[in-house]
Parts: structure tokens; sequence; C-alpha cells
């Protein structure tokens, strides 16, 4: 179980890290994911500002508290993706800035990858929960958790562009 954590937690990690860094990496990338929630809230900045500080919160706490950082990646995947099911069902035009400027529109595949995220997020949590404080691991097992972490993480970052290329 600890492993599972390690990967479940090292996959929310970067998505969430790589989240934030787009939006934070110019002006204009932050002002432009601020634009993208006016569909759905009034005061587009603020909004922004507490998404990107959460988004930023996530990967320290999933390293130094595990059940703390699962929980906070759930409750923002939580909000992220009702907004999500909101645009959809609204059948609203919001290019995707999950992870900068997209211009994919935000549609039901975004809905599934984000309850994808949430079930990694409920496994991660679980499994920390159940591991305890001082889990027994060891550095291979550790590697591998990590490595197809960061796969997978590439994977979610990359997933407009990844169904485009399929279609």
């Amino acid at each position: 179980m600890a492993y599972l954590a390690i990967g479940c937690g090292m996959l929310l990690a970067v998505v969430f890290a790589w989240s934030a860094v787009t939006k934070l990496r110019s002006r204009t990338a932050f002002d432009e994911f601020a634009r993208s929630l006016a569909p759905l809230v009034s005061r587009t900045v603020p909004a922004a500002v507490l998404l990107t500080a959460a988004e930023v919160l996530v990967p320290p706490l999933l390293l130094v508290a595990p059940v703390w950082g699962f929980g906070l990646a759930g409750g923002l995947l939580g909000v992220l993706t009702a907004g999500v099911v909101l645009v959809v069902r609204r059948r609203l035009v919001v290019s995707c800035r999950c992870f900068g400027a997209g211009r994919a529109r935000i549609g039901r595949r975004h809905v599934v990858r984000n309850l994808l995220l949430v079930l990694i997020g409920g496994l991660g949590l679980v499994a920390a929960v159940s591991t305890g404080a001082a889990p027994s691991i060891d550095a291979p097992g550790v590697l591998l958790s990590v490595g197809a972490a960061v796969l997978l993480a590439s994977f979610v970052i990359h997933f407009d562009d990844l169904v485009e290329l399929w279609a």
C-alpha cells in the first residue's frame, strides 16, 4: 500500500505542479486562465488566485503530510470537476486552461479525466491512511512507483494533445 500511496501522490503532485507553473509562468498566462473562469464566476481574478494557490500547495503537502495533501487534492479536483460539468451542461464554449494556453474546448472527456484523477486521489488517500506513519519501503519500489507516476502524469498533462492526435 505504501507504493500505491507514493505513486498516486507523485502523479497528483506532478499534475498540480505543472498546472500551477503554466498559470504562473507569465502575467498573460494567468490572465488567460482568469478570463476562462468568466462563464462560472463573477470575480475571476480572486477565483484564479485561490485555485492556483491551492494547486501550488498540493505537491508539498503530498510530500510532507500525504493525508492532508490527498484531501486538498480531492477537494480541489471536486471543485474543478464541478466547474467542468457546468460548462458541459450549459454547452458553453470555454477553452481548457488546465495546463496552460490550451485551445481544446472543454468537454465530456475533461469530466472523465478529472473523475479519474479524483479516483487516483481517493486510492492514494486510502493507501496513505492504511500505510501509517512509518511504512516499510525500499528504493526499487519507490523508483518504480515514481517512474510510473511521472509517466502517467505526462499522459494527463498532454491529454488534449493525445486526443487531438488520435481523433
